[in-house]
């Protein structure tokens, strides 16, 4: 039977990953005046996660398969720890820089990990469910965080913060060494085989393309929603956290009820053209002039929503598109690697845009590219899926 406690402990260690993503952010101001941050330092801190995703996340992916899925877990959870515990005792730039780089390599660890184990950890009637809950690992540590942080920044500090999340992250940790088994995968298989083995699955491919396509606009609109709020609206900046916060929050119901379509017998290449074509719909709602601003806002958190399906069905494809039991890891190290590279080249893609014209509509053309592609993509999943 499926080994439920195991898979809400695995998302338990999803929401430090989460939190420790978007940490940083509410706290810049604080860091920036305690360490002497410039701008670009601050950037650098800010992005050191992605960069290291964008740039190697695949093999962090082998490695986990090479190690043992539940030690790559494990070790990753630990270096997330030991990276927020540098970062609180920091005087400087250099070792908080080194700080990040540490919660990167132990974030990225952690997450490949975490599609094989939930594969191992659930029945197949029940996988649907165990990825569903796990898509939203990203929105909702992200979200508490950026709920939570305002409060500890300004009664612990922004070293208090780090402790208080590392802490949570070394309990996750002896949950996990408790409460999930290790995967038993099959046979060994070398590193290289494994990655040119995965790397050459159309399928995979593309559900790597549906998360690019996914992720780069979910995070623009993320990115630059606050400056479009306050610049373009000329609403408060209150108000433009308060928007930005609503739109990451909602799209936690739209995980959800991407495991529901799934669960529901919807086959996963319609719940991503779904919500593709959604996502590109409502960006065209939010980027026009005509509407009154409630439905624009209206807009936006439908696309927030709506767009929500795609990780579910990506992150459950993985097992399904993946060789076998052992190329799961390196497979969901490929969609890592994609969604962090979406994350660091698509909104400057989408600012670049809107400065070259002069206004944030530009920005609809990119857009929309990324949500045909995204439906092409989806297309590709499903004519591979029947094959399989």
């Amino acid at each position: 039977m499926t080994n439920w406690p195991a898979v809400w402990v695995i998302f338990a260690g999803g929401l430090a990953a989460g939190a420790y993503m978007t940490k940083v952010p509410p706290a810049l101001p604080t860091l920036r005046a305690d360490l002497g941050l410039t701008l670009v330092e601050s950037g650098w801190i800010q992005t050191m996660l992605y960069t290291i995703g964008a740039s190697v996340g695949v093999f962090f992916g082998v490695f986990a398969e090479r190690a043992g899925v539940k030690h790559a877990a494990l070790a990753g959870l630990g270096l997330m720890v030991a990276g927020g515990l540098l970062g609180a005792l920091a005087g400087g730039y250099g070792t908080l820089l080194a700080a990040r780089f540490l919660e990167g390599v132990g974030f990225l660890l952690f997450v490949v990990a975490a599609a094989p184990l939930l594969t191992a950890a659930t029945l197949a009637q029940d996988r649907a469910t165990a990825f569903s809950i796990w898509s939203s690992y990203m929105p909702t540590g992200g979200a508490l965080a950026l709920l939570v942080a305002p409060v500890a920044l300004s009664s612990i500090g922004w070293r208090g913060l780090w402790v208080v999340l590392a802490a949570y992250t070394a309990l996750c940790a002896a949950l996990l060494a408790r409460k999930v088994p290790a995967a038993q995968l099959g046979t060994g298989i070398g590193s290289l085989r494994l990655l040119l083995e995965s790397l050459a699955r159309p399928g995979s491919l593309a559900l790597c393309l549906g998360f690019i396509c996914y992720v780069g606009q979910w995070t623009s609109l993320m990115t630059w929603l606050p400056t479009f709020v306050v610049d373009e609206r000329g609403a408060s900046p209150a108000a433009a956290a308060l928007v930005t916060a609503a739109f990451v929050a909602i799209n936690i119901p739209g995980n959800q009820l991407g495991g529901l379509l799934l669960r529901s017998g919807m086959a996963r290449w319609a719940v991503m053209a779904a919500g593709a074509f959604s996502m590109g719909a409502t960006a065209l709602g939010f980027f026009s002039t005509a509407l009154p601003d409630a439905a624009r806002l209206a807009c936006v958190l439908a696309f927030s929503t709506l767009g929500g399906v795609i990780p579910a069905a990506v992150f459950s494809g993985t097992t399904v598109h993946a060789k076998s039991p052992q190329h799961i890891g390196t497979t969901n190290g490929m969609v890592m690697q994609s969604s962090h590279a979406a994350q660091f080249v698509i909104p400057i893609l989408i600012a670049w845009a809107a400065s070259r014209a002069g206004s944030w509509s530009a920005s609809l053309q990119v857009m929309l590219a990324l949500a045909v592609t995204g439906i092409v993509a989806a297309l590709i999943v499903g004519r591979f899926e029947r094959k399989l």
